[in-house]
């Protein structure tokens, strides 16, 4: 493998692994909703793996702060259906005031086109001393060029609602997307400090 090879090579690596982010696409408030800190949450990510679902509630609930009571989904046997007359019930019979639902939205796939570049690398062992280079011929070993190459990109868009419970009325949603994670349990991270961060700076959990 070439030099120039190898060094695409590392350079796409890096790229991959240092640009997985999470942001916040849009959010929006219901300007006549109280506002008030829910009491007792229950907590729904709707994926189809159901691991992933079960490992993604319990990480929110331990991000939760003390000050609200909240609960897993999972554990009550409910499917996240809170448009469903039948699991809103079930809901205020225990008591439950919110509900905050995390909904994978999308999975999308795009390329980025990295153009060829050339770089420029000094003598490594300092065998030249004045003038770095006395000719083109003698600079000429210390120029190389990156070819050109792809990047695959994807980005995972997540939609968060929190419903006032017993009406089942969602009073603040939000749109994210994490582009590159390396795995769901990154996207999971990044979302409760991004998400849990703005709900808690709106007033709708507790801060501490």
């Amino acid at each position: 493998m070439t030099l120039q090879r190898i060094i695409a090579l590392l350079v796409a690596g890096i790229l991959l692994a240092g640009c997985a982010s999470s942001t916040l696409r849009s959010t929006w408030r219901d300007e006549t909703d109280l506002g008030t800190t829910p009491r007792k949450l229950v907590v729904f990510v709707s994926v189809k793996d159901d691991n992933l679902r079960r490992m993604a509630e319990n990480r929110v609930l331990q991000s939760i702060p003390p000050g609200t009571s909240a609960t897993a989904g999972h554990t009550l046997n409910l499917d996240p259906k809170l448009e469903t007359e039948e699991v809103r019930a079930r809901l205020k019979e225990q008591g439950f005031d919110a509900a905050l639902l995390s909904r994978l939205v999308s999975v999308d796939k795009s390329q980025t086109v990295v153009p060829a570049q050339t770089q420029y690398a000094y003598d490594p062992m300092f065998r030249r001393f004045g003038p770095r280079f006395g000719s083109f011929y003698s600079f000429y070993p210390y120029v190389y060029t990156t070819p050109a190459y792809t990047v695959d990109n994807t980005t995972v868009v997540v939609e968060t609602l929190l419903y006032r419970l017993p009406e089942g009325k969602p009073v603040w949603t939000a749109v994210s997307e994490t582009l590159n994670p390396r795995s769901s349990a990154q996207v999971v991270e990044e979302l409760i400090t991004l998400v849990g961060g703005k709900l808690k700076s709106e007033g709708l959990l507790p801060s501490r």
